[in-house]
């Protein structure tokens, strides 16, 4: 496990009504470059870069969107609500994301591979995402998120490279705090529907991370079985992290201004 040099800002605490101002101001204090051990000189064994690099390709490629249609509808909502702080959040959330790509394509130019241009997998959710409305596109963006913690576990897990388990776990403990935010975000949507409405779009939200879930297992098998998880493993850290996003995210606080 890595030390205290790979440690992040605490995010605002659990059950707090932690507002938008306080997430910009913790997305600006973990804004600084994270301390990882680039020059170790440990490199992948041929079995290992079987094994992890096409998997990071694919991840690496999806950690980078520019998240430009989230946040033209994010706009609105914000200016409908009041909740400027909102969209500063987001943006800076974004940012973060699009680190966790930098990082990983780091990675792999050292490692001597190149990053992909395309891969379906992200072309199909960058499509659903474009047609959603902020609740969904959130809800898309989020069930990545979801099964990028595990993902994340396994990946770190899965080699004996300094340098892969550094970077693995930092971006572990980063997911953790936007699954927080977002949880955050999702409650500004909670309060505007009825108790039979939030059942279902949460029912239809569980048959959409089941079936991601299937597709990640399938997609970065590999790396989960070199890091010693089943399937069943895997589901089951997947729901864990689900039911903590719901219960963060019971109802929506009155949006605040500072």
């Amino acid at each position: 496990m890595p030390g205290h040099a790979f440690l992040i800002p605490s995010a605002p605490p659990r059950n707090s009504c932690a507002t938008s101002y306080d997430w910009v101001e913790y997305f600006y204090q973990n804004a600084r470059e994270p301390v990882l051990p680039w020059t170790d000189g440990v490199r992948l064994s041929g079995a290992e870069r079987l094994t992890v690099i096409p998997s990071i390709q694919q991840f690496q490629l999806g950690e980078g969107a520019s998240g430009a249609r989230l946040l033209e509808r994010a706009h609105r909502f914000s200016r409908a609500t009041g909740d400027l702080g909102l969209i500063a959040a987001l943006k800076l959330f974004l940012r973060e994301e699009q680190r966790h790509s930098k990082i990983l394509a780091r990675f792999l130019q050292i490692e001597n591979t190149a990053c992909l241009r395309k891969h379906w997998v992200h072309t199909a959710f960058r499509c659903i995402r474009g047609l959603a409305g902020l609740e969904l596109c959130l809800k898309v963006l989020v069930t990545a998120e979801l099964l990028a913690r595990p993902y994340y576990a396994a990946l770190r897990d899965a080699t004996g490279s300094p340098l892969l388990r550094s970077l693995s776990q930092r971006i572990l403990e980063e997911e953790g705090a936007h699954l927080r935010f977002q949880a955050f975000a999702l409650s500004r949507f909670q309060s505007r529907h009825s108790r039979l409405a939030r059942d279902l779009t949460k029912g239809s939200h569980i048959v959409l991370l089941a079936a991601t879930a299937v597709l990640v297992w399938l997609q970065h098998k590999p790396v989960f079985r070199a890091a010693g998880r089943t399937f069943r493993e895997f589901w089951k850290e997947t729901w864990l992290e689900f039911d903590l996003l719901y219960r963060e995210s019971p109802r929506s606080p009155s949006p605040e201004t500072k």
